[in-house]
């Protein structure tokens, strides 16, 4: 059986022939040579034993994640669904991306002489730490600092620990904290919670009642055995094709965000859509309160008189529809 060195001196060998056929690729097989040879071969140096990634990461049950700037996100897994802060649901992309980060995430390199006081005192007054948990003990734990200048890794240090490392995902080609949900070294729990608003689909919509408040002649109800009725609860012709289209348009609709602020009070009510036994009311919004882009068309609008989101027109326009786009 090849020893470990021989093995890393036979992966340096095919690296080699590689490169002699690809010259295009030189630079990035010289890379990898200096990887191997920095994380394999410096015997009992401090990369020894020095493993960031969770293998049995099915394990995990709670992952809480802390800036300086007194953010703290809990993820906690309750009856195999991820809950954030006790709260809200998770979006179930954003926890895939964190737990495949975790199971992935490998040493790169040790972080040069020449840099490392700086990204020490950088990961201790900005880094984000994150503590990883089992049922019952902690798991895992490491702090998250900057990107490298190349944006091709990303700094990190272990909890109890004095020596900074690289890291990466061998498969990812980029920096590694907006998979962990920082941005600019802040967390937001806004990137965590899920935006689900409808998801329903068509068998299971038993009645649908929309009002428009500017012109109630636009208002309609439309009960289980597809009949379709107006303000005045009066049976009209309508085409069956648009009501099937309708009843199949109500699977994952998501607002683009919540708002901080939870005030409606000063906004004016559009209309209101009633799926079921919830209840959806939109509000106009305007335009100089979308300076990040103001080409795409917003509402305000609220779920069961919940919390204040924000949604967009191209997303919600096909169930907010009014008795004209159902008639013949």
């Amino acid at each position: 059986m090849l020893s470990k060195k021989n093995i890393i001196y036979l992966s340096i060998v095919i690296l080699i022939i590689i490169a002699c056929f690809n010259n295009s690729n030189i630079k990035s097989i010289y890379n990898n040579i200096k990887n191997i040879i920095n994380v394999n071969l410096l015997g009992n140096s401090t990369i020894a034993n020095k493993n960031f990634h969770i293998d049995d990461i099915s394990s995990i049950e709670k992952i809480i994640l802390e800036d300086r700037f007194g953010s703290k996100i809990v993820l906690k897994k309750t009856n195999k669904k991820w809950i954030v802060n006790d709260k809200y649901k998770v979006r179930s992309d954003a926890m895939t991306t964190l737990l495949s980060s975790a199971k992935e995430i490998r040493i790169k390199s040790p972080v040069a002489k020449k840099s490392k006081k700086n990204v020490i005192n950088f990961i201790k007054t900005s880094g984000v730490k994150v503590d990883f948990f089992n049922s019952t003990d902690l798991v895992k734990s490491y702090i998250i600092g900057s990107s490298t200048p190349d944006h091709l890794g990303t700094y990190m240090i272990l909890k109890n620990s004095f020596e900074p490392f690289v890291m990466h995902i061998p498969t990812h080609n980029g920096f590694l904290s907006p998979r962990y949900g920082i941005q600019s070294n802040k967390l937001d729990l806004q990137r965590w919670r899920d935006n689900q608003v409808f998801n329903i689909i068509s068998k299971d919509i038993n009645f649908i009642k929309y009002i428009n408040y500017n012109d109630n002649s636009l208002s309609y109800s439309l009960k289980s055995n597809k009949e379709i009725f107006d303000f005045n609860g009066k049976k009209i012709k309508h085409n069956p094709n648009k009501v099937v289209k309708l009843l199949n348009s109500f699977s994952s609709l998501n607002c683009e965000k919540y708002k901080e602020e939870n005030n409606s009070a000063k906004l004016n009510p559009i209309e209101q859509l009633i799926v079921n036994q919830d209840t959806l009311v939109t509000y106009s919004f305007h335009n100089n309160q979308s300076a990040d882009n103001k080409n795409i068309s917003r509402k305000y609008a609220k779920l069961n008189n919940g919390e204040l989101m924000i949604i967009q027109d191209y997303v919600f326009n096909k169930v907010l529809i009014n008795i004209s786009d159902l008639r013949d």
